[in-house]
């Protein structure tokens, strides 16, 4: 056998170094194993950063919150949860109508689960008196109010099913039916065009900062609020770099909520009274929604929007005609209105020729001018009655 070689000193840093790898091979190795166990919480680290991000783009309503607490959300129109809770109600109630539901004893009255949301949906939007917490109970005066609501959207069905289809379709957040203005205080609805003074020809409007709205959304503003202006034609519309002092405050918010109910809402308007005792008027699109330009083809239709609450800050409110822009409810088939029709027409100039021959009125002239109209038309009066006494004498 032979003897074994001494080992030389390059051999002896080679070794050092294999070891040295073996060493740091082993400690990457574990390294790895350690973020495997730990990628899902680095990774839920890193979306809530993205998500805080993206969330501070757009401001919440928090101070308008409790008032507005039945305006709920989610991101997409497909993913809705009050969908798909309607979805369900519909299957159970599938071969049900409101003929053959008869008024019943309390105890005998059926029950259903959602029905209960459904009811806070028609209290919302004006259908129902009750105020809630509701429960699933499906008595004569839900009933009532459903009835009401099918009269309303011309519902030719009698069938739940499709009255409940239709509930779940998009919509704006103001009420059909405005049984109660005020939501606070200081927080209402419009009620006509009393929220600016008697008079007033121009009305000053603004884009929340916080929002940095690209160009071609706010120019879609624009020109629905020239469109208005037109059809007005007492009213003008002036851009002001001073948010907090225009007379109608446009925005993109967060409204957030976990149980769903009527998510249904995309947009709405509002009066608010400051510490001042100034009001202004808001108009609120939901952040979460994809809004289109009017060269797109998906999502919610932008200049709609725009043109429907716009015509809610001048004192207009819903009409069931479906063609109308003050139609509250986005249909499969309509998605985009943007046209004034002649019941819009009709209904903005009897608000604005009112005013103007009110206003007209109110800037006459006092004491003896008022009867003859200006001092021109008492001049000329004058004259003829002179010329008359001339003629007698």
């Amino acid at each position: 056998m032979a003897a074994a070689q001494p080992i030389s000193n390059w051999q002896v840093g080679l070794l050092d170094q294999s070891m040295h790898i073996i060493d740091t091979l082993s400690y990457v190795c574990s390294l790895t194993k350690m973020m495997k166990l730990y990628q899902f919480e680095f990774f839920l680290f890193l979306l809530i950063i993205v998500n805080t991000t993206l969330s501070s783009s757009f401001p919440t309503l928090s101070q308008f919150a409790k008032p507005l607490e039945y305006i709920k959300k989610t991101t997409e129109a497909a993913d809705y949860i009050w969908d798909k809770k309607i979805k369900k109600l519909v299957e159970d109630l599938k071969d049900k109508n409101l003929k053959n539901i008869k008024p019943s004893l309390p105890s005998q009255l059926p029950k259903y689960k959602g029905v209960d949301q459904i009811k806070q949906y028609l209290s919302d939007f004006g259908y129902l008196e009750q105020s809630g917490p509701f429960n699933n109970t499906l008595d004569q005066e839900t009933v009532l109010a459903l009835k009401t609501y099918q009269r309303y959207f011309n519902i030719q069905q009698d069938t739940l099913s499709e009255i409940l289809q239709h509930i779940a379709l998009p919509r704006c957040g103001v009420p059909d039916r405005i049984l109660k203005y005020n939501l606070t205080n200081d927080i209402s609805f419009p009620k006509g065009n009393q929220w600016f003074p008697k008079g007033t020809k121009n009305l000053t409007y603004g884009f929340d900062p916080r929002n940095k709205i690209p160009l071609d959304m706010t120019n879609v503003f624009r020109t629905a609020l020239t469109q208005w202006s037109n059809t007005t034609r007492v009213l003008n519309f002036t851009e002001t770099k001073s948010y907090d002092d225009a007379n109608i405050k446009i925005g993109f918010y967060n409204i957030t909520d976990d149980d769903g109910i009527n998510d249904v809402a995309v947009g709405f308007t509002f009066i608010v009274l400051d510490s001042t005792n100034v009001k202004s008027g808001f108009i609120t699109l939901d952040a979460t929604k994809y809004w289109a330009l009017p060269t797109e083809h998906r999502g919610f239709d932008l200049e709609t929007a725009a043109m429907h609450q716009i015509g809610h800050l001048l004192g207009l409110e819903h009409s069931s005609d479906n063609k109308s822009i003050m139609y509250p409810t986005i249909l499969p088939s309509h998605q985009k209105n943007v046209q004034i029709t002649d019941s819009d027409n009709l209904a903005i100039q009897k608000l604005y020729s009112s005013s103007t021959k009110a206003n007209a009125n109110s800037d006459d002239s006092s004491g003896c001018f008022k009867l003859f109209g200006s001092s021109s038309s008492l001049l000329i009066s004058l004259s003829i009655v002179f010329a008359f006494v001339a003629l007698l004498n």
